[in-house]
């Protein structure tokens, strides 16, 4: 029972086999027992083991993928014999203990990973799990893709793109009840970063629509880390992919965007360190779709000129004025975000230079024009990374209006 893994391991050295945990005996009778109860015990007991020992690891990753690989594929209608082989997969592909051993030791971990990725139609087998109705099999099969795509991206990337309808597989766990939406998304998140067909997939399944939905019924910036990892997925989507920007301006719009850096009434002073993170997600996407390409200069690019327009329609620039001049209990890293957003939305755009030269902030007697306001955090900030950011911003503007300029340097006081 020696398996592919014996190829990787090599068969001259057997001490790994003295000390397998007994990982062989409970193979055997997973393999060859006859009584069904018999071979469920020795899959728990296999699970336990592979769980808590190293060395375990090592010998189940020399001959235990066949075994359990041939479960999933012949028993499928013994939900208890499925259920413990995955989990024990799970625990056969996690790190026991990352920070010992050396450096150059062999990780068990990392390589059942390489070896169970190797296979394309392991992988297939598992997208098909996907269909069952059990919880905890579809549970443990996305945490098991999830191991396997954290070790081995590049590899898992190419096996669920060969799979017919892999993806979309995975999209319907969106769809599912929370706790399997949650790990479906997770795994998203790391299977659409540098992958710009996966991403093109994964929006034309709907992500958008599903990735503000999720956000929208979480609480939106108030929400939890499912909310950032959502945020996470939808920046994946949207990086260096003038493509996906377009479909999300033309289909769900960017009012949905806009509305993730609404403040509820009350709540402008209480930032949560997940508030913060959820906002510096949000943020970003609005820095990304204010990028532009890297291959056309900024003035004759379509697409930032047209997000640069529906933004101001918008009425970003007042939310983006609220976080980074009239709510000072936002962290640093939010201000500053909100301060180099204002910069890339008027950067080249005449309209919304004029917006950002006539906007004014305050009430009654404290009104005065925002640029002020801008320039005050300029010169009076203590943070180094806000001075940059507030000069960033009169950077961008300066390029289109000097006038303005000189309009704000005569009022300052």
């Amino acid at each position: 029972m020696q398996g592919v893994g014996g190829l990787a391991f090599g068969s001259g050295d057997h001490s790994f086999e003295d000390d397998d945990s007994g990982v062989e005996r409970l193979l055997d009778r997973i393999s060859n027992g006859v009584l069904a109860e018999d071979r469920r015990a020795a899959i728990a007991e296999l699970q336990a083991v592979v769980s808590e020992s190293s060395s375990a690891q090592l010998a189940f990753g020399a001959m235990g993928f066949p075994v359990l690989m041939s479960i999933l594929k012949e028993e499928r209608d013994d939900v208890e014999m499925v259920r413990g082989a995955l989990e024990t997969l799970v625990n056969a592909l996690t790190p026991i203990d990352a920070t010992s051993g050396a450096y150059n030791e062999v990780q068990p971990a990392l390589m059942n990973s390489e070896l169970l990725s190797r296979e394309g139609e392991s992988i297939s087998l598992l997208l098909s799990l996907l269909t069952e109705d059990d919880f905890y099999i579809k549970y443990y099969t996305l945490q098991l893709l999830t191991a396997l795509i954290t070790n081995c991206r590049t590899r898992l990337q190419e096996a669920i793109l060969a799979t017919p309808r892999g993806i979309t597989s995975l999209m319907d766990m969106l769809m599912d009840r929370e706790v399997i939406r949650n790990e479906a998304l997770l795994l998203l998140t790391y299977l659409t970063r540098e992958a710009e067909e996966i991403q093109k997939i994964v929006v034309f399944e709907g992500a958008f629509e599903k990735i503000f939905n999720i956000i929208k019924e979480e609480g939106g910036s108030e929400g939890g880390i499912v909310v950032q990892d959502c945020l996470e997925l939808l920046n994946n989507l949207l990086r260096n992919n003038p493509t996906n920007q377009i479909l999300l301006r033309e289909t769900i719009g960017l009012q949905t965007v806009v509305s993730l850096l609404k403040l509820r009434k009350g709540s402008a002073d209480g930032f949560t360190r997940q508030k913060t993170v959820n906002l510096l997600g949000a943020l970003e996407t609005v820095a990304l779709l204010l990028a532009g390409s890297s291959d056309t200069e900024y003035a004759k690019d379509a697409n930032r000129i047209s997000n640069q327009t529906v933004f101001s329609q918008k009425k970003l620039l007042d939310l983006l004025l609220m976080l980074c001049v009239e709510s000072r209990w936002a962290a640093v890293a939010v201000r500053c975000a909100a301060l180099r957003c204002i910069g890339d939305l008027v950067l080249g755009h005449a309209q919304n230079c004029d917006a950002l030269g006539s906007k004014v902030l305050g009430e009654g007697l404290d009104v005065e024009p925002a640029l002020n306001s801008i320039l005050r955090i300029f010169l009076r900030t203590s943070s180094l990374q806000e001075c940059i950011a507030a000069e960033y911003v009169f950077k961008c503007f300066c390029e289109a209006r000097f006038y303005w300029i000189c309009i704000v340097l005569s009022d300052f006081k």
